[in-house]
């Protein structure tokens, strides 16, 4: 991380930024505490070779096909080997929140939401990270469980990324991962003057002047990785608007895929008497069907002064979902 002011990137230094997107050098595809993979089980259809990464971050309550279509374009448009949805296990954000469903049913809920499509996996490593779910700590350990050479991508929403100043670390978020901020349904299109502000936005965090490359639809700047745009389908679906719907007890079909549907509705998440509310040990405690072999049961996370403090501290870093 680069802790001085820099000046205007020359070709050199553009070139360098756009040949790399967070190129890791940790422990290994494992890497410490099974990695990014539940039970530290790599899925069958997982690629054995993991140079270019997506990671998808989010609370995913629910997940949604508005998810699953940013992830497929994310992966098809940055060339991705895989892209991982990593479920916030305790929100800075979202401290015990009534509409936050269990870390279990969330996670279990991705992992039916993907199933059967080659290159999407789901992981638990944020439920094993200690304290509130903090993206540059999740950027950290993917980049330790990778192997060296290993490119990362961090999909974010672009409501979420205007708030980037406030995130924790926020200046060292850019040399752990290259950025892909995926302007949905309703946002302010990536035109000049909305570049205009982005650049603002991103030169307040560099303490550097980035540079529009539209050839890349990035902006790049010395030291940092490619903060990447791009537009994806539209798709005007939102978690929020789903638990709206099942706490009434409306359809959700054709807004989920169906085996996430069948999940909510026997379980009842959402829904008067079905279990929701992210308690103070919640985040941190995987239910039976998303634990594997080998995982281990976490302590209790208690919300202490201590934590409430880094809570206040990282209150506007919500990068829940591109689509909440």
């Amino acid at each position: 991380m680069t802790g001085k002011a820099c000046g205007r990137p020359g070709p050199a230094a553009l070139a360098a930024s756009r040949s790399r997107a967070g190129s890791a050098g940790g422990g290994g595809a494992q890497g410490r505490e099974g990695g990014l993979f539940v039970g530290g089980l790599r899925p069958p259809d997982f690629p054995e070779t993991l140079g270019r990464l997506g990671i998808m971050g989010g609370s995913f309550n629910p997940v949604h096909l508005g998810h699953l279509r940013a992830a497929e374009e994310m992966a098809f448009r940055y060339r991705l080997d895989a892209v991982c949805f990593m479920p916030t296990a305790l929100p800075p954000h979202k401290f015990d929140d009534e509409d936050m469903a269990p870390f279990a049913d969330r996670l279990r809920m991705v992992q039916l939401a993907i199933k059967g499509r080659p290159g999407f996996c789901a992981s638990d490593l944020e439920r094993r990270l200690e304290g509130p779910s903090y993206t540059v700590n999740t950027l950290k350990a993917v980049r330790e469980s990778l192997p060296p050479g290993s490119s990362v991508f961090f999909l974010v929403g672009f409501d979420s990324f205007q708030n980037i100043r406030h995130w924790k670390s926020c200046r060292e978020l850019f040399t752990l991962a290259s950025f892909a901020v995926n302007i949905r349904p309703g946002a302010t299109r990536v035109s000049p003057g909305s570049r205009t502000r982005l650049a603002a936005i991103l030169r307040a965090v560099f303490k550097a002047e980035p540079v529009w490359d539209p050839g890349e639809g990035a902006f790049l700047a010395e030291g940092f990785l490619p903060v990447h745009f791009f537009e994806g389908s539209q798709l005007a679906i939102s978690s929020t608007d789903l638990r709206s719907r099942l706490g009434a007890g409306e359809s959700v079909r054709y807004l989920v895929p169906d085996p996430v549907r069948a999940y909510l509705l026997r379980r009842k998440v959402y829904m008067p008497g079905g279990p929701s509310g992210l308690g103070p040990a919640e985040g941190r405690l995987a239910g039976p069907e998303s634990a594997g072999p080998g995982s281990r049961k976490p302590e209790a996370v208690k919300a202490g002064p201590e934590l409430q403090e880094r809570q206040r501290a990282g209150k506007h870093e919500n990068r829940n979902d591109p689509m909440r």
